[in-house]
């Protein structure tokens, strides 16, 4: 890859990391009104497939998937399944900092599996820049860490790990395969996932809970289409391990945006995490930049 190709990836998976991260408040925002987490999955996976499919067959006439590819593209959908349940069942058991936390190891666990799956050592530089931003996280989020749930430590271990396979699945997925087509079957697998999602948490809502909601509902799947669509781009791109770093902006911009639509207030402990987190993303960028560089 070049280093302008890798640094067009990077600027891409950071886009997405906001745009994923833009999504939650408005999802909490919606779970507020009726509309819970895995019932906003749900539908949202129907659009997303109608959305994607259309593009995919606007864009190269088929949706039709490699014989080579089909394995990378049906793990990526089981993994992107994996994440979302994982991660909103976890928070039933431990507070969602915790889990959030958690979660955000998901970037470690790209670097210690590189090597074994991609044959990339994990340099001094990435894992400095990770332990940078994991101490960010730990200062941004303050989890508690009293009365912990063994259910929740374990599902949110769960979503990390199934996070960091996404990755690797994406990068293999949209190699020669276009995003929109990916991501159409990746969606497409994920319906049955968030079906049997909503079974397990109270039934599937009709369609009218999601009009009663429509504003957070909509701001919500419009911002996650977005990401899911630079993510798939970013991952064509850029290597799992230096793309996984830029996503702890993630949770960065829940924050900064929860304060605005939510009438949340930032701690001094948030702003000092985040900046550390932030400072991390830039570093990232710049040694990736130099890394592909000195290679050339």
């Amino acid at each position: 890859m070049s280093n302008q190709t890798v640094l067009t990836g990077l600027s891409l998976g950071l886009m997405a990391a906001l745009c994923y991260g833009a999504n939650v408040p408005y999802a909490k925002l919606a779970a507020a009104a009726g509309a819970s987490g895995p019932v906003v999955v749900f539908y949202r996976a129907f659009l997303m497939v109608a959305l994607l499919g259309g593009l995919g067959l606007m864009q190269g006439g088929s949706l039709a998937v490699a014989r080579e590819r089909r394995l990378p593209v049906l793990g990526l959908g089981i993994a992107t399944g994996f994440v979302g349940l994982g991660y909103i069942s976890s928070v039933a058991f431990i507070p969602v900092g915790v889990a959030t936390l958690l979660y955000y190891t998901y970037p470690l666990m790209i670097l210690v599996a590189g090597p074994l799956i991609d044959g990339e050592r994990p340099t001094g530089g990435r894992l400095a820049i990770f332990a940078l931003a994991f101490a960010g996280l730990v200062i941004a989020l303050g989890p508690r860490f009293s009365a912990l749930d063994g259910r929740g430590l374990a599902l949110a271990l769960f979503a990390a790990a199934a996070a960091a396979t996404q990755f690797f699945f994406a990068a293999r997925a949209t190699r020669e395969t276009s995003p929109m087509v990916a991501g159409f079957w990746t969606q497409l697998i994920l319906i049955p996932i968030a079906l049997l999602a909503c079974l397990a948490t109270g039934g599937l809502a009709s369609p009218a809970v999601l009009l009663a909601a429509a504003l957070p509902v909509g701001l919500h799947i419009g911002f996650f289409i977005l990401a899911f669509g630079l993510h798939l781009t970013a991952a064509r791109l850029t290597p799992p391990a230096a793309l996984g770093l830029v996503f702890c902006a993630e949770p960065v911009a829940s924050i900064l945006l929860a304060t605005a639509v939510l009438d949340e207030s930032l701690t001094s402990g948030q702003i000092s995490g985040g900046s550390l987190v932030l400072i991390a993303v830039v570093a990232s960028v710049l040694v990736e930049s130099r890394r592909k560089a000195v290679s050339a």
